[in-house]
């Protein structure tokens, strides 16, 4: 149920129609989490800003999330576009991670071939990787720093591949 109050909120602030409104939440463990955005309803592009006694996470989306860069810098996809971002990290804990979704009209394998080499140019070891017949493809790769990248491709329903990374780093 204590998930829910930050999600209650994000809603609220979502549903306003001004730009950059913040609000704050306290957890039913005390905690307080300062959200900001930077959106209004209307928008397809912005900025969440969550703010805590354990750091700040952003989740950036549309044209904004292109502007991010995706987890570990690994580059965008040729001809593919950033449809959404999630950025945070934990400044206690020294680490830092996302996730990236990309949109492309090539095959899920091809997409995949293109990131594990992106991967192992950036000192990545893959650990594993797997197809399935409804032409998913996928891998998992680890490195220094306790590094990690999960790529997943799979068919859109609006047609081409939609690859979802996901990875971070102890900094």
């Amino acid at each position: 149920m204590r998930h829910l109050i930050p999600f209650a909120a994000l809603l609220a602030l979502t549903a306003c129609g001004s730009k950059e409104e913040t609000t704050t939440v306290t957890t039913a463990d005390g905690q307080e989490i300062k959200i900001t955005s930077d959106a209004d309803n209307n928008s397809e592009s912005g900025t969440i800003t969550f703010e805590g006694k354990d750091g700040e996470g952003k989740i950036t989306f549309g044209d904004a999330a292109a502007k991010e860069g995706l987890p570990l810098g690994m580059p965008v996809y040729p001809g593919g576009e950033v449809k959404g971002a999630f950025m945070g990290g934990s400044e206690k804990e020294g680490s830092a991670g996302g996730m990236a979704t990309v949109m492309t009209k090539d095959a899920p394998a091809k997409v995949v071939d293109f990131y594990k080499k992106e991967a192992e140019k950036r000192g990545l070891k893959i650990e594993s990787q797997a197809t399935s017949s409804a032409n998913m493809a996928s891998f998992t790769a680890k490195g220094a720093n306790d590094s990690s990248l999960v790529v997943t491709a799979t068919p859109s329903d609006e047609g081409g591949t939609a690859v979802v990374l996901i990875g971070g780093a102890k900094q």
